[in-house]
């Protein structure tokens, strides 16, 4: 009984010892740890601050540094140097656009302001016109009217050559002077015309094929101042007498002349001096 006692003490002391050196051994791997931790730190900061002391004592290394810093940022600021000028020569582009614009704008209206002032003075002068013109139509009216009876009665006294064409031209202007759409400028300018053609008259030389005391025969006229007539045979002759109004013969040796007058009046020769009895100033008129 006293054996079992004594080593039952002795087993409870072994395991007790086991324990504190299991105790010791894990203290001891602790701090081992610990202590590994420390120095890698140890050696890292180390490492740092050897690296920073030899970059440190590398000058050429730090102006390298510098200068790609420098150029680093030299080549930024141009860059926004760059897109700074290209935004202001863009601006300068548009201001210039504009201004032009500006200016051709301003040329345009002071043109328009002209313009416009013209049609003004034009439009005044134009109502002063039409109230002339009203003015005018009353006053020119009646004067057409009696340019054209005059005409009517001249005609009328004259030689008888173109009567049929005359008395058309008498009767054509009447037309239009009843004509309420025809204007008064066009109705003045054919009485003018008409005026014109009987002056033409009496500065040049004209045949017809007219009826001569009821035969046909060929008629020329001097001027308005003398009628020859020569039959289609050409062998007879003769000339208007104003104071009788009828025809006479003339004697045959004026056949040539007045044949040869017409031909001239046909422009089938050449101008030429003719021979043919002429009226006197008092006979030439009824």
């Amino acid at each position: 009984m006293f054996y079992n006692i004594t080593q039952n003490n002795n087993n409870t002391i072994k395991q007790n010892n086991a324990r504190k050196l299991a105790k010791r051994d894990d203290s001891r791997q602790r701090s081992r740890g610990w202590y590994l931790f420390v120095l890698l730190g140890l050696l890292a900061g180390g490492v740092e601050l050897i690296a920073h002391v030899a970059h440190a004592a590398d000058p050429v290394g730090q102006a390298i540094d510098a200068s790609t810093a420098a150029n680093n940022a030299s080549r930024a600021s141009q860059q926004r140097i760059n897109g700074v000028d290209d935004q202001t020569k863009q601006m300068l582009e548009r201001y210039r656009a504009a201004t032009w614009q500006a200016q051709q704008l301003n040329v345009y209206a002071q043109q328009l302001e002209e313009i416009a002032g013209q049609q003004d003075a034009e439009k005044v002068s134009l109502q002063r016109q039409l109230t002339e013109m009203d003015n005018t139509d009353r006053e020119i009216l009646p004067l057409m009217l009696r340019m054209l009876g005059s005409l009517e009665k001249f005609v009328a006294m004259d030689l008888p050559f173109l009567q049929q064409e005359r008395k058309e031209r008498i009767a054509s202007l009447k037309r239009l002077m009843a004509d309420p759409e025809a204007n008064t400028s066009e109705k003045y300018k054919r009485i003018l015309e008409a005026f014109q053609v009987e002056a033409d008259y009496g500065r040049s030389l004209g045949v017809e094929r007219a009826e001569v005391d009821g035969k046909i025969a060929d008629v020329l006229h001097v001027g308005r101042t003398a009628l020859f007539y020569l039959s289609i045979e050409g062998d007879a002759s003769g000339r208007w007498n104003a104071t009788t109004g009828k025809w006479e013969k003339l004697d045959r040796k004026y056949v040539k002349s007045v044949r040869q007058g017409m031909r001239i009046a046909r422009e089938q020769t050449a101008a030429d001096l003719l021979t043919l009895p002429m009226p006197t100033a008092a006979g030439a008129a009824r």
